[in-house]
């Protein structure tokens, strides 16, 4: 039963290739906020895997994030980050299928090559039963835990086993074999599989290897050494190491990276008898251990600083209102606030923008836009980037230039005595200064002006703010029926 559920286990991988069903689309993280994490974030059918993970180093073992599902397919994780720190990080997904979990994971990506490696600088890639032996009774022959890691230039698998010990040699006529093998979806078709095999050398059999593999329904595999192996036991565990150029080299294996940038890999062991007559091997099967889809990518944040985002305006119809603008992150960080700021009759809403990840990782926003409205994106919830629809000197609705604007030092530190409001772009006329809540409520009058000039500064006493929580508030001016519109965030 267990050959046949890895049979369809490696169907299954299959299918998710064919497909092109990766559980980790659209990989992002932000900047660092105010709490010193980096949000990271994946998308996914929630329901196509059973669980999922994400882990980080900063150095050299692997921890596992809390992991939280904060929408319809997305996932996020909270991850400590100081700038200048080479953060790594990778996620998996299990999948569980008759009785047996299949893993879907990013290796553990090594700076450096190194052999061996200790456990922890390595990818679970899923844990085994004991106890289930095909048509052996040895503990040796029972896997109980693989992992993998990887490099620019070489695979790392390592096995675990019930009993430790990972014996060779049984008898004259009798051996163990240890298999790591590593298949090319795109070469399923064409029956190839490749693997590393640690076992004794067995004259005219078999020898430690690197072997490519060809699989006949109607006979036994063939088998063909193409490459050596690093190979070891330590710590109970059995680590084995190859280069991958002797795989890619191999005109068999297939074009490398592939489409989907994935191999399938799976552990197996077997013990064989050899005829001394006629020196013809007799294999049976042991174990097969755990089945994983590895998908190679090394996702690293390594940054100094934080930059500002940029918000442009790339089209605006000033009939309809449509218009697009364009995110762009110097390092590549997603916003993780990205609101239009749209005029009612109650005061003022904010709408989330819906992000349009582009390609080049730059981010499209389309919306429909009021002559007040504002759009604001942030990268870390700390510093905000707004941007407002152009105005037509044409418009005969739109004041005059110059147009109204309120300057000011942005974020606002709460624990500060006062701060400063320049008001621009005033008439001779009265004019109200306002600030509201993100819901349009308005909080507090900031200064009634009677008789106004074209630049007015406003002292806002901090007595009038250092109460506030913490966030991101409207600052409104109101005059002769035109008003602006700026948000300032008041931190701590």
């Amino acid at each position: 039963m267990k050959k046949l559920s890895i049979c369809m286990l490696i169907f299954f991988c299959a299918c998710l290739y064919a497909q092109n069903l990766s559980p980790f689309s659209n990989m992002r993280h932000s900047s660092v906020d105010s709490n010193g994490n980096l949000h990271l974030r994946f998308d996914t059918t929630a329901e196509l895997a059973d669980s999922y993970q994400l882990h980080y180093t900063t150095a050299q073992q692997w921890q596992e994030a809390d992991l939280a599902q904060i929408g319809d397919g997305v996932f996020e994780a909270l991850v400590p980050y100081n700038f200048g720190d080479r953060l790594r990080y990778r996620c998996k997904a299990v999948f569980e299928a008759m009785d047996q979990n299949i893993s879907y994971l990013h290796p553990a990506w090594l700076e450096q090559d190194s052999f061996p490696l200790e456990l922890g600088t390595q990818a679970l890639i899923a844990n085994d039963p004991s106890g289930d032996l095909l048509q052996s009774e040895n503990p040796d022959l029972d896997i109980t835990a693989s992992y993998l890691a990887a490099s620019e230039s070489r695979i790392y698998r390592s096995m675990q086993n019930l009993s430790g010990a990972y014996s060779l040699m049984q008898s004259l006529t009798s051996y163990n074999i240890y298999i790591s093998a590593l298949i090319n979806p795109e070469t399923l078709a064409d029956s190839v599989a490749y693997a590393m095999i640690y076992t004794y050398n067995i004259p005219m059999v078999i020898s430690p290897g690197l072997y490519k593999i060809n699989i006949d329904l109607t006979s036994l595999p063939s088998y063909e050494r193409i490459g050596d192996i690093q190979s070891i036991v330590a710590d109970n565990t059995l680590q084995m190491s190859c280069l991958m150029s002797d795989l890619i080299n191999d005109p068999d294996f297939g074009a490398w990276p592939n489409s989907t940038n994935t191999l399938i890999t799976t552990d197996i062991t077997l013990n064989v008898g050899i005829d001394l007559v006629n020196q013809v091997p007799e294999f049976f099967f042991g174990d097969y251990g755990a089945q994983g889809m590895i998908e190679y990518k090394n996702l690293v944040y390594e940054v100094a600083e934080n930059t500002l985002p940029s918000l442009k305006i790339v089209a605006y119809d000033a009939v309809s209102g449509a218009i697009e603008l364009l995110y762009i992150d110097a390092e590549g960080d997603f916003p993780l606030q990205a609101t239009h700021t749209i005029p009612t009759s109650a005061g003022f809403m904010d709408m989330d923008m819906n992000p349009i990840y582009n390609p080049d990782g730059s981010i499209s926003f389309f919306e429909n836009a009021s002559k007040e409205s504002s759009f604001t994106v942030s990268d870390n919830l700390i510093d905000f980037v707004v941007a407002y629809p152009p105005v037509s000197n044409a418009d005969d609705t739109s004041p005059a230039a110059p147009a109204l604007d309120i300057l000011f030092t942005n974020p606002l530190r709460a624990g500060s005595s006062s701060c400063q409001l320049n008001l621009k772009g005033l008439k001779a006329e009265s004019a109200t200064l306002s600030l509201y809540n993100l819901r349009g409520q308005k909080l507090q009058e900031i200064a009634q002006i009677p008789t106004a000039k074209s630049l007015e500064t406003i002292t806002w006493s901090g007595s009038a703010y250092q109460a506030l929580p913490q966030g991101i508030y409207l600052l409104r001016l109101q005059q002769a029926g035109h008003s602006v519109t700026r948000k300032i965030t008041i931190i701590r």
